[in-house]
């Protein structure tokens, strides 16, 4: 499991779970960190952008990815 700081665009990840099984156990580059509020009014949540080669980006918390 990786940490919000430790996700720098650029670095290689791992992807530990996603709801899209292919995925899984792929590698791929960090795109985007982001922290959002979705609502407006909800909590702040942390997301992590990786372009997987073969399938595109896709979107996780920092705690489905480890750091390669």
């Amino acid at each position: 499991m990786a940490d919000i700081n430790e996700c720098v665009p650029g670095r290689q990840a791992k992807v530990l779970s996603s709801g899209v099984a292919r995925v899984v156990g792929k590698t791929g580059h960090i795109v985007e960190v982001s922290r959002v509020r979705r609502p407006p009014t909800g909590p702040l949540k942390d997301l992590v952008t990786v372009d997987v080669p073969g399938h595109g980006e896709v979107v996780l918390a920092p705690g489905d990815l480890e750091l390669v």
